[in-house]
């Protein structure tokens, strides 16, 4: 992750995403450097971010779960509901990034967390998902992101870092990035799982 001095426009970051330079995203110095002092802090108490952010940021294990207990434990213990991708919003937890991009105001950046697996393509040299993958990913933001907080296409994007980019390797999650949405509408969408794919209907008529 690289440092920016501007922050940066849904436009400017929809060239980069659709141009697949994804490592060309950055932080703001101030940004980067409170997240080197969080992990510095992490690991100066022993804590693995992993850990850190599957007890107390998603709250996918019970409360009196030590945030100290080693990252492959926690990973153990988080099991779907359905390992059919994005069937079941209990899979599903959407939060903020802590530690955003530098964009500019009015552009949110999220972040979805599942706990259903989604391997990288053994086709793809950077470690990208599948086409497959990526289709189902479009259906499930469309529905999330798109209609149900009333924005047009054009106003969201997603991506999900290769796996040689990605901090956290072990829990899959996709980026999503949000120009001017209603934040009454995203603040009640926190927390939750969104609206999940309905495989009866959703997959044949959108896929």
């Amino acid at each position: 992750m690289t440092v920016g001095y501007k922050p940066m426009s849904f436009s400017k970051v929809r060239e980069i995403v659709d141009s697949g330079n994804i490592r060309e995203l950055y932080r703001s110095p101030e940004c980067m450097k409170k997240y080197n002092s969080f992990k510095k802090m992490l690991k100066d108490e022993g804590i693995d971010m992993t850990s850190r952010i599957v007890v107390e940021q998603l709250h996918w294990l019970p409360p009196s779960t030590s945030i100290r207990t080693p990252s492959n434990e926690i990973v153990e213990k988080i099991k779907p509901k359905d390992s059919t991708p994005f069937a079941n919003e209990d899979d599903i937890t959407i939060v903020t990034n802590s530690f955003p991009y530098y964009l500019e105001d009015g552009l949110v950046h999220l972040c979805a967390w599942v706990k259903f697996p989604m391997p990288p393509d053994p086709k793809s040299e950077l470690g990208d998902i599948s086409d497959e993958m990526k289709r189902l990913v479009n259906l499930y933001v469309k529905k999330t992101f798109v209609d149900h907080l009333g924005l047009s296409n054009d106003k969201v994007l997603w991506f999900k870092n290769w796996a040689a980019l990605q901090s956290i390797k072990t829990i899959p999650h996709i980026h999503v990035i949000l120009d001017h949405p209603d934040p009454k509408k995203v603040q009640a969408l926190l927390q939750t799982g969104g609206i999940p794919i309905d495989y009866s209907t959703d997959f044949a008529s959108k896929l």
